[in-house]
């Protein structure tokens, strides 16, 4: 069974701030589960596969 994660340890294993995750989580630029209206998890297995998927992908965000 796949750990399962908050927010902090997203932000943790990735160093950033948990302003980022939350900003990718509402671009849909980073696999998350549901959990209610607010609350949001990841799925460890899923993170690593994402992340081996973006190697060499770079990110911009507009901030309009």
């Amino acid at each position: 069974m796949t750990e399962i994660l908050e927010k902090k340890d997203v932000a943790k294993m990735f160093k950033l701030p948990k302003s980022t995750i939350d900003r990718m989580v509402t671009m849909g630029q980073i696999p998350f589960i549901r959990m209610g209206k607010r609350s949001v998890r990841f799925s460890r297995d899923r993170l690593e596969k994402w992340l081996e998927e973006r190697e060499n992908v770079e990110v911009t965000y507009n901030r309009d």
